[in-house]
């Protein structure tokens, strides 16, 4: 997803404890009682979502952009296909995200997602949901 202008994606880095310093950019910290996921620390956030998704249904969940919104989706566990088109540039990008891969989706970046198993994501974004702010897309 390197120079893809809609979109960023980044594998979210595995610490364990003791810690050698705070973590403070997010990260998975592995603890004796199971992992800490931190998605977010600093960023100011106006909605946050747990996400399910069933691979028998094969349905896709998203398939729209936005105008406002930037929203971050993290990967909890489970596997996703997404599919992400830049409309501005018509640029588009597909890969198959794991738990850890966390993507920062821009405003004007449709997106769409469907799972090849079971999996669970939290969804992040910097305003609150809007429906007015949710633009179908028609990914072919």
């Amino acid at each position: 997803m390197s120079g893809f202008p809609g979109a960023t994606l980044r594998r979210l880095p595995r610490f364990r404890v003791p810690l050698s310093a705070p973590v403070t950019t997010g990260g998975i910290i592995e603890m004796p009682a199971g992992d800490f996921v931190q998605v977010a620390n600093g960023t100011s956030l106006r909605f946050v979502a747990h996400l399910q998704f069933l691979a028998a249904s094969n349905a896709s969940r998203g398939g729209h952009l936005h105008r406002v919104r930037t929203e971050w989706i993290t990967v909890i566990r489970g596997r996703l296909h997404a599919r992400y088109v830049d409309v501005a540039s018509g640029a588009r990008f597909e890969t198959d995200l794991g738990p850890g891969d966390q993507v920062e989706v821009r405003p004007g970046c449709a997106h769409t997602y469907r799972a090849l198993e079971d999996a669970a994501a939290i969804e992040c974004a910097t305003h609150d949901f809007d429906p007015a702010d949710s633009e179908p897309f028609d990914f072919g």
